[in-house]
């Protein structure tokens, strides 16, 4: 298969609309502009989990050279359409994922669950280009629709992880049981990929004795995850796994979480329902915690910020574990306030950083400065893009500095606290 590259279209008429007594430029708003079909467009093209379609445009005639913001769109019937994100949105040579127009393919095909796919095999897929300069749609403009006559798309769905509790409770079976079905623990519908999962089972007196799996394959031995702490003066069972004494204290338990065969034990639980949360966001630092009674549960999501406040260490979640911002309810808004250092070395007093979501080496940031490294004002707005810019600003070194992303309109605010 030869990737796809999109040519988005002809020459945009750049020039100022002015009156005579006032040299403001007003902005033109645009019925279209051109996107060309690309001589890729009859080829057979398969989506990949990781592959990218490239899109090339020039700017819409908004009567001035502006910075506009891009975009796609794509259709089986030029009527309903789904909308992709751009990888470099603020640039007119941009990317979007694989991934987004397979998912968007699904949506349009009505897919929301496993349950519901088939493989269509390859379809007559329209795509054009919007553009915008502003987040409210201010200066919306679309191109004409292109044909890409050979797409294949597969299963893209995001839906919510899970894992199982396994013990007395729930039969000791390491087959997909219609009862062990019962016994997964769910990813939030609003944190899918937050490998934090939850569930509230009725767990009868005497039963409470369970680990979990993340897969069932026949072996006992793998992914298997149980208590971190051995607390001693415990039964060894049959396996050869430790049943280590578990209590609530004022109605909660509290424990480290790793991959064993050693089993919770509530000797004392008189039944009833309990709320498990299993946290294995945070390699290393895997967390359970059991409440007494049915509870809902609070979803959070987190992004860290990366830069010379941490010495520019490799992104990690344990290198930045203090640098984390939290979205607590899975609304889209990040915030975290933080101790800068007295100095930030040749830095000088200015802070220079972008924001991961999931910290693993160096690459593109979820949210980067547009366009490279830029000064920012506190108390101001300013967009962010997948990139690699660093935000800086200026004065923080020795202060508190309180951050917000705003995931949905993709801004990010700093705030000099004193």
């Amino acid at each position: 298969m030869k990737k796809l590259s999109i040519l988005l279209g002809a020459l945009a008429i750049l020039g100022f609309s002015a009156c005579e007594d006032d040299k403001t430029p007003t902005v033109n708003y645009p019925d279209s502009f051109t996107l060309n079909t690309p001589p890729t467009a009859g080829q057979y093209y398969e989506l990949t989990p990781e592959g990218t379609i490239t899109l090339t445009c020039s700017q819409p005639d908004y009567g001035f050279i502006a910075a506009a913001s891009y975009s796609a769109e794509i259709s089986f019937d030029k009527e309903n359409v789904y909308a992709v994100a751009s990888n470099n949105p603020s640039s007119a040579d941009f990317t979007i994922n694989d991934a987004d127009v397979a998912t968007g393919m699904c949506v349009l095909r009505g897919i929301e669950s496993a349950d519901d796919w088939t493989d269509a095999g390859y379809q007559t897929l329209y795509v054009r280009a919007v553009a915008q300069l502003a987040n409210d749609g201010t200066g919306l403009v679309k191109s004409n629709w292109v044909e890409l006559s050979h797409v294949k798309g597969y299963f893209a769905i995001p839906t919510p992880g899970y894992i199982y509790l396994v013990g007395s409770c729930s039969e000791w079976t390491m087959n997909e049981t219609e009862t062990l079905r019962n016994w997964r623990l769910y990813e939030n519908d609003k944190a899918i990929g937050s490998k934090i999962y939850s569930g509230v089972f009725n767990v009868p007196a005497g039963q409470a004795l369970f680990r979990f799996y993340t897969v069932l394959d026949g072996d006992w031995d793998t992914y298997s995850y149980g208590p971190a702490n051995n607390h001693g003066g415990d039964m060894v069972s049959s396996d050869g796994a430790y049943n280590v004494e578990c209590s609530f204290t004022d109605g909660v338990f509290t424990d480290g979480f790793k991959a064993t065969k050693d089993n919770f034990n509530f000797p004392n639980w008189a039944g009833g329902e309990m709320t498990i949360v299993v946290d294995m966001s945070q390699e290393g630092l895997y967390t359970i915690t059991i409440t007494e009674g049915a509870h809902e549960v609070a979803v959070s999501n987190y992004a860290y910020m990366v830069g010379n406040n941490a010495g520019w260490a490799t992104p990690s979640v344990e290198a930045y574990a203090d640098w984390r911002l939290t979205d607590e309810g899975a609304t889209g808004i990040y915030t975290g306030t933080f101790a800068m250092p007295a100095d930030f070395g040749a830095d000088g007093d200015q802070l220079y950083c972008r924001f991961y979501a999931n910290p693993n080496g160096w690459g593109p940031a979820e949210w980067a400065a547009v366009g490279g490294n830029v000064e920012v004002s506190p108390g101001v707005a300013v967009p962010a893009e997948v990139g690699e810019g660093c935000f800086m600003l200026p004065g923080a070194a020795g202060h508190n500095v309180t951050v917000t992303i705003d995931s949905n309109n993709n801004e990010v605010t700093f705030t000099i606290d004193d």
